[in-house]
């Protein structure tokens, strides 16, 4: 495969200099070893605040049962972890829809697996199908602070 632009990892910085540079016209390859959009999207920054947001919902709650302010009897909440993570899990696949569907609109391709570069314009992605060989003319490492 042969691509004018490859971008190794698609975190923020990644998936979004991709996706501009495709606007552009520019042929672009984006390599990721797990789900698009990166940490922040599926493990760090959006799932994180997910959860303490229910646990700011039930306290209201709680609150509101014990407060008996406009005649009103409220049992006290319960917490069904299991369907908050299930919302919390919802957000994440919606916006790594999103993130997808923008990098499919924009043409650019999508290698799923473990990249390696060889030479400074050949990459080797282990997929789940067995290796592929990325020929660039141009490179991007955007692979965070964690690769």
């Amino acid at each position: 495969m042969m691509a004018r632009l490859l971008v190794i990892c698609d975190g923020p910085g990644g998936y979004t200099a991709a996706i501009r540079v495709a606007q552009l016209g520019c042929d672009t390859v984006l390599v990721e070893q797990g789900r698009v959009g990166g940490t922040c999207l599926n493990v760090g920054c959006i799932p994180s605040k997910a959860l303490p947001h229910v646990a700011e919902v039930f306290e209201w709650a709680a609150e509101q049962a014990r407060v008996s302010s406009f005649g009103c009897r409220l049992m006290p909440p319960r917490l069904g972890i299991a369907r908050a993570v299930e919302w919390k899990d919802g957000i994440v696949a919606r916006l790594n829809a999103g993130v997808a569907t923008l990098l499919l609109e924009n043409r650019v391709r999508i290698v799923h697996g473990r990249a390696v570069m060889p030479d400074g314009k050949t990459c080797r992605v282990q997929t789940d199908t067995g290796p592929q060989m990325i020929r660039a003319e141009h490179v991007l490492l955007a692979t965070g602070s964690e690769r």
